[in-house]
């Protein structure tokens, strides 16, 4: 999924998901606007989902047409 970070000092970035622990309800993600990936680790409410994965399956295709 894609999602925006809405606190701390990444927000208003778009980030990927990596891995979700859901007992310690924590997320890893990859900003998408990075040079390197970098993975960091956040708290569920620090994110807000922008796309699901199958939309970005959707949109990726889509991008393939314009390339």
């Amino acid at each position: 999924d894609i999602v925006e970070i809405i606190s701390g000092p990444f927000k208003r970035e778009q980030a990927k998901i990596m891995r979700i622990d859901k007992t310690k309800e924590e997320v890893v993600v990859e900003l998408l606007d990075a040079a390197v990936p970098v993975p960091i680790t956040l708290k569920m409410d620090a994110v807000k989902t922008i796309r699901r994965e199958e939309e970005k399956e959707d949109e990726s295709e889509e991008e393939d047409e314009f390339q």
